[in-house]
């Protein structure tokens, strides 16, 4: 028995071509933009004679860029020594009201009870020394 197999024959269909779309006009500075970012600019005898300029005009923008960077961490700086002064200070009272505390008479004579030594119950007398005697 023979096979029989269906083939299916493709017609080519050709289909006129449509001219390629006009390509968009770029505005004024559409164009500008992608001859910068394409190198096209270099080529023109201006941009080659600006030379200069634009490489003066990018080391400003680098010394620019630098010094906000070096007023950034000087900032940072300044607030962290800004809150240890807070924190020294804090520390200063601290320690100045301890002192306080433990500089009042009642307290250094408990403190002094157990070594022997008492409170004077005599007042404080003052001496007075004529220049005239010595």
């Amino acid at each position: 028995m023979e096979e029989r197999v269906n083939h299916i024959i493709e017609e080519a269909v050709v289909k006129p071509q449509a001219p390629p779309p006009a390509p968009k006009k770029l505005s004024r500075f559409g164009r500008l933009i992608t001859e910068v970012l394409g190198g096209e600019f270099l080529a023109y005898d201006w941009s080659r004679r600006q030379l200069n300029y634009i490489v003066f005009l990018a080391a400003v923008g680098v010394v620019y860029i630098s010094n906000s960077y070096y007023a950034e961490s000087i900032v940072r700086r300044i607030d962290d020594m800004n809150r240890e002064l807070k924190e020294l200070h804090y520390e200063y009272i601290s320690s100045k009201s301890k002192v306080m505390n433990q500089s009042k008479q009642s307290v250094i004579i408990k403190k002094l009870e157990n070594s022997g030594l008492k409170e004077s119950v005599e007042p404080v007398r003052k001496i007075i020394a004529n220049k005239k005697e010595q």
